[in-house]
């Protein structure tokens, strides 16, 4: 791709996976010609939410998730602030909260019960808490929810 050739870019749930979000977005800009449209979209998970009766293990699947299954959890709050370091001009940024009302939608984009697996396997939740909360959840009824941050921007 030729630098300062693209006019519009998005990207969508990719910057929580890469090894380094600035240097990404730098590279967006320089792709970017100016008055290029760029929207970036990205969830913060530390602000998911599991209502259950435990909700100590509800705080304990958030954070595991945080700290030892997504590479940047919290890139969503800080959108804004890299997409201006990169040199862009943020135009707007928006929070949209799903809320997941269905246990079993929860649980395949969620990752609810692989990462509980998870969870268990590294000492993170008791294993039989861990079982009683996941089969609690399908009993209903049941809410998670997120925070997802939209950021609007020009180059």
């Amino acid at each position: 791709m030729t630098p300062g050739s693209v006019d519009r870019a998005k990207t969508d749930r990719v910057l929580l996976h890469v090894d380094d979000p600035a240097a990404a977005l730098a590279s967006l800009h320089t792709a970017t010609r100016p008055g290029a449209v760029v929207g970036l979209v990205e969830p913060d998970w530390e602000t998911l939410i599991v209502d259950a009766p435990d909700i100590g293990v509800s705080r304990a699947f958030t954070r595991f998730v945080v700290e030892d299954t997504v590479r940047n959890p919290t890139v969503g709050r800080a959108l804004g602030r890299l997409a201006v370091q990169a040199g862009f001009t943020v135009d707007t940024v928006h929070a949209t909260t799903p809320v997941l009302r269905d246990a079993e939608t929860a649980d395949y984009t969620l990752g609810l019960g692989r990462n509980l697996e998870r969870a268990v396997a590294a000492g993170r939740i008791e294993a039989e808490r861990a079982r009683r909360w996941f089969a609690g959840l399908s009993e209903g009824p049941f809410q998670a929810s997120f925070t997802l941050f939209t950021v609007l921007a020009r180059r």
